[in-house]
């Protein structure tokens, strides 16, 4: 049997880069099927919208199609599915996701060119599909409920998933990794506790470095990101995963998200010193009130203090933030400014509350009547908002002028670096680096390359300092000393598109457009879709026939 497993986002996201990303779950279900024996296709048709991505099927004539659907990609999706069907009627159709998995019923009756829908989890209920079909029988129901994985390291991670992938980025797709599934918090806004389940699974630490091992090594990979619901729940996992990053030998920069009663000081700085470079807080609002009505459980000092503690350590702070809860006023969201300007964080993102299903704030507007299950099928939107009233879109603009006035303050300054200092010790190279790099923003570059150079001593197969001073030597316009540099970035991390290309631009830079053609050539074989790759091979083309 040939299995295309397919995404798109609204062609309108299309830019938005989460968006239009693949889901991690999706990338797990293909890796997984592959280790089991299967032909499986990973597509991601986001940049290309969903008639392109019926051609693109039609002319491949899966026999097995698999759609992710979450509430801001169905219309689309949905589209899909029907034309899909109406081409290829043989093709069995299986369609998870959050939004199918919460609105079942519904998606039975008003889409019926599904075959099958898998609830939850989606790896082993659909390999017991396909093992149903490989023998010519049908599962008993069109719905699949889910099996949990009890230990996650017993399937293969998403990124060994070597089969052939259409409008996937490798290098954007596997830097995003899962090493828990699972929250036990019940949020009023969030679905996952219900389609993951309370329970909480995490992957074993070890595991987990040496899929990061195998990224940086194969995908060239060194920077990160942690996409688990909250990464410092248990406290024993992160120190660990931090404690064998840090011993690994492989130096890569991450970021994770965290809740803001499941840290203190001593975690964040064995997650810095393993590489740590900002945490994302999800804090919501700055009223109590508020925070009751989301059940956060969390206070105002809970987020004080975990604020205290990552501006303590030296990471960098980024907020999730809320606005339009219903009692909400514009006193709450005075609270909130007043929160983010003591507490400082480098930046934020701030969404309208939204109604999603499977939540508890859905589930309870639903059965006061204030929306139902159908409305999803008869609006496009790619969410429905609490609140869509010109007063929240107001309090949204007020929230993001002050984190951006905010920013002269709360990015780290030379004393603030000092101060790193004393709790993180002399030899943390993730400091010595931000320092670095505000010494580059503040043009002295006598000190940004002190700080650089104190890395590559220290640390002589860190690619990071090297990376720097090849932009610092590129910056003040010393081309062939950048290149130097940047060399020395390929030899690191060979694999690593982002040192070849920078490579390739040192040697334009000062007329060795020989040797610059080699290495975007080399980068092109790494990464075909960056823009800059893009634009630097075509303008090196048009030179050698100028």
């Amino acid at each position: 049997m040939k299995i295309l497993l397919a995404y798109l986002c609204h062609y309108q996201d299309r830019h938005d880069y989460y968006m239009s990303l693949l889901p991690v779950g999706l990338v797990s279900i293909a890796a997984y099927l592959q280790y089991k024996g299967h032909d499986v296709t990973l597509a991601n048709f986001s940049k290309v919208g969903y008639r392109k991505a019926v051609k693109e099927i039609c002319e491949r004539k899966p026999d097995v199609l698999g759609i992710s659907m979450f509430t801001h990609n169905r219309v689309d999706s949905i589209k899909l599915i029907q034309s899909v069907k109406k081409e290829i009627p043989k093709c069995t159709i299986v369609a998870g996701g959050p939004h199918v998995t919460f609105l079942t019923d519904e998606f039975l009756k008003r889409v019926p060119e599904i075959d099958y829908i898998v609830r939850g989890e989606g790896e082993k209920a659909f390999l017991r599909i396909l093992e149903k079909l490989k023998f010519g029988r049908s599962p008993v129901s069109k719905v699949v409920e889910a099996e949990m994985i009890d230990h996650l390291e017993t399937i293969p991670p998403p990124s060994s998933f070597e089969g052939e992938m259409i409008g996937v980025d490798p290098n954007e797709q596997f830097k995003h990794i899962i090493t828990s599934r699972g929250c036990p918090f019940s949020c009023t806004f969030c679905c996952s506790p219900v389609f993951w389940g309370n329970r909480v699974r995490f992957t074993d630490p070890q595991r987990v470095v040496d899929e990061l091992v195998t990224l940086y090594k194969k995908h060239g990979i060194i920077y990160f990101s942690i996409r688990d619901d909250n990464f410092t729940l248990r406290k024993s996992h992160a120190m660990r995963v931090s404690e064998l990053l840090r011993k690994s030998g492989v130096f890569m920069m991450w970021n994770c998200q965290a809740r803001v009663d499941t840290v203190d000081e001593e975690m964040l700085a064995a997650m810095k010193r393993a590489g740590l470079e900002m945490i994302q807080y999800g804090v919501e609002t700055g009223s109590e009130k508020i925070l009751r009505l989301y059940d956060k459980n969390i206070t105002i000092a809970d987020i004080k203090r975990a604020a205290k503690a990552a501006r303590k350590v030296g990471t960098y702070l980024s907020l999730y933030l809320m606005a339009g809860m219903k009692g909400e006023t514009h006193a709450d969201v005075k609270k909130t400014i007043s929160l983010i300007r003591e507490i400082l964080p480098g930046d934020g993102i701030v969404s309208p509350v939204a109604l999603y299903p499977g939540t508890i704030l859905y589930e309870k507007v639903r059965l006061d009547g204030g929306i139902s299950n159908a409305v999803w099928f008869e609006r496009k939107d790619s969410g429905i908002f609490l609140r869509d009233d010109e007063e929240v879109r107001k309090w949204i603009k007020e929230i993001l002028t002050v984190l951006s006035t905010i920013r002269e303050k709360s990015w780290y300054r030379e004393d603030d670096f000092q101060k790193h200092r004393k709790v993180m010790g002399k030899e943390c190279w993730v400091t010595d680096v931000l320092e670095g790099d505000f010494w580059l923003d503040e043009e002295n570059y006598e000190n940004a390359a002190r700080l650089y150079q104190k890395v590559i001593r220290t640390y002589s197969h860190n690619p990071w300092g090297y990376l720097r001073m090849g932009k610092l030597s590129f910056r003040i316009g010393n081309f062939m000393e950048a290149e130097r540099y940047f060399r020395e970035v390929t030899k690191l991390v060979p694999a690593y598109y982002g040192g070849w290309l920078k490579l390739a631009e040192s040697q334009v830079a000062y007329g060795n457009r020989h040797e610059a053609r080699k290495s975007i050539a080399h980068a092109m074989n790494l990464n075909k879709y960056d823009i800059r790759i893009q634009h630097l091979a075509e303008l090196l083309k048009k030179l050698a026939h100028a």
